[in-house]
Order: C-alpha cells, then structure tokens, then sequence
C-alpha cells in the first residue's frame, strides 16, 4: 500500500523537488502551502491524481488535518539570503517557531505514528570554520543569525519531543540548495535587492543584465558548498526507506567554491564574448558567515547516497531558468 505523506511547504524550492522524486517512489501527497514566497505558482504536480493541494497557512491546521498521515514532512518556514535573515530577524524567529511547533503538537495528537522529518539548514553551523559533520551541530558556537539560530533551537524542539512524548522525529540539513525554481528578487528601481534571495540566481541575473561593477558582498573570499534539490531530494527519500527515527543526517554538494570565483564562472558562463568587470564589494553583515562546508560521510555510509550534480551543472540549470523566467522577477 502506498504510504500518504503530509508535506508542510511543498510548493516550495526544495519542497517542489521533494514531491516529484516522492511522486516517483509511489508515494500518496497532500501538499499545504501558502505561497507566501512567491504568490501562487502552477506546479505541474498539482493535476496529478495522487496529490491534493491545501492553500493554507500551517498554522490554520488543526489536528484532524494530520490524522491518517504515515510521513509528516516539514519544510515550512521563511526562507531567504543573507539580507532577508537580518531585514526580519524577530519574524523568522517567532513565525518559524509557530509552524515547527504547531506541526509537530498536530502530529503527536493526530497520528503519533508518524516519521516527523524536519528540514533544518546548514546555517546551524555559522561559527564552524572547518567542514562539519553531523556532530559538530549540538558541538559548536551559537549561530549569529536568527535564522540559523531557530534552525539550530528546532532542532532542540523536534528531538525533545522525541524524548519526552515519544515523537517518530529525523531531522535533515541540506547545504546551499539551488537549482532550477528560484529567481532573484528585484528592488523598485530594478536593480537586485541583493541577498533577499540566494547568492546564484543573483548573480545570474546581474551577470544576463551585464551589471557593471559586478556587486558582490564583502570581500567574496566566503567559502560554500552547493546542492543540486534534486540532490537534496533523492537523499530524502533514500532517508525515509532506509533511516530509523532519531537520525539526522547532513546533504550537501562535494565541491566547495569561494563566492568570488563563482561569481567569474557566471558571467564566463552568460557572457563568454565579455571581460569580467571589475568588483563593488558592498558591506557585507557583521554576521556574513565565512565559511560553510560539508561533509556527507554519513549519508554516503547508511543510506548509500552520493550527489550527482556538480558545480557546473548546477550554475547550466540555474542559468537557464533564471534567462527563461526574467518576467516574473518579484518587487520587493
């Protein structure tokens, strides 16, 4: 029998990966979302015949909503760059905590069965200056962000529920998710509002303008590693067929990049006919993370995943979305 699985920001970026690789391993959905990211948009997976779509704020469910449910995956939160963190730190904080809190009291109330995955992030480890495992989370400096920092405090509440009222809990961390599905987000003269999205399709859409001095934050010497959704999304489901409750488990890319050389491939990449302009390093936040590298050992060892797609694959599916989707930049 196919298991049903509640996804909680579904329609969201990685949540829209999430679904399709579901979709593919037989899985029934019913996805509650409330585009609050980017208005409504018409993913092809909503007219599939296993799948129902809830419009809905998470914590407009009660806890009838849940009953039945085999898998309650929970993606919802505010999401953004690093100047979305630091714009509304207290309504990341308090809005993040509702949701996660409220999904998890529905679910031990409505079916305490239930695996509760919890997408935590990377940003738990914004102090860390040396690639982490899954140790280093609970082993570290607190994060500087509220982001980071309510991840991190989720994490805390989803496996104090697993200890004190028996909650079926596994808790994911992917690193840097991108891919195709995200754009950048405009400010009202045009220009990007920079680090209101994430770093790659900002600095595909300043390299498809030919933005000149090339903005970037800080020094660009910030070290990353990015993962490819579709990435991010096989690891999870390899997680929910093979992983026993009380796991966490890091997804992250194998290759780590400084910021500033990822902003040269890019422009090589759209502009391969054009010099690279010269750099404005705009402030970057006392809090700018320097950096952030993973290591995925332990999905490689338990559940036999790798990632598939690399650095150059990944910035060929951003360019091509972001060149398609120019139109329906948001104002914000």
């Amino acid at each position: 029998m196919s298991k049903r699985v509640l996804v909680l920001g579904g329609a969201g970026f990685i949540g829209s990966y999430l679904v399709r690789e579901l979709l593919g391993h037989g899985y029934t959905l019913t996805i509650v979302d409330n585009f609050s990211k980017y208005g409504y948009l018409e993913h092809d997976f909503f007219k599939h015949p296993v799948v129902r779509l809830e419009i809905k704020d998470v914590r407009a469910l009660y806890p009838v909503d849940f009953k039945g449910y085999d898998i309650v995956l929970c993606l919802a939160a505010l999401i953004g760059g690093i100047q979305y963190f630091h714009r509304i730190p207290y309504r990341i904080a308090r809005d993040n905590n509702e949701i996660l809190t409220h999904a998890i009291d529905c679910t031990l109330a409505a079916c305490p069965e239930a695996l509760f995955v919890y997408f935590s992030s990377s940003m738990v480890y914004e102090r860390v200056q040396e690639p982490v495992t899954e140790a280093g989370a609970r082993n570290q400096l607190v994060p500087f962000t509220n982001y980071g920092m309510q991840k991190l405090y989720g994490e805390y509440l989803v496996t104090g529920a697993a200890r004190e009222l028996g909650l079926r809990d596994l808790v994911i961390r992917p690193f840097n998710a991108v891919g195709s599905g995200e754009l950048p987000m405009l400010d009202r003269q045009g220009q990007v509002a920079f680090g209101m999205a994430h770093v790659i399709p900002d600095f595909v859409y300043k390299a498809l303008i030919g933005q000149d001095p090339f903005e970037i934050l800080g020094d660009g010497e910030q070290v990353r590693t990015f993962t490819h959704a579709r990435d991010i999304a096989e690891a999870t489901v390899l997680a929910l067929e093979k992983a026993t409750a009380g796991e966490n488990f890091n997804f992250c890319g194998a290759e780590p990049f400084k910021i500033r050389d990822l902003a040269v491939r890019i422009w090589q990449k759209v502009n391969p006919d054009k010099a690279m302009p010269r750099f404005r390093h705009l402030e970057a936040p006392a809090a700018d993370v320097r950096f952030r590298v993973g290591y995925s050992h332990k999905a490689r060892e338990q559940l036999g995943w790798q990632p598939r797609f690399g650095v150059e694959a990944i910035l060929d599916d951003c360019i091509e979305y972001v060149r398609l989707h120019r139109d329906q930049l948001l104002i914000k």
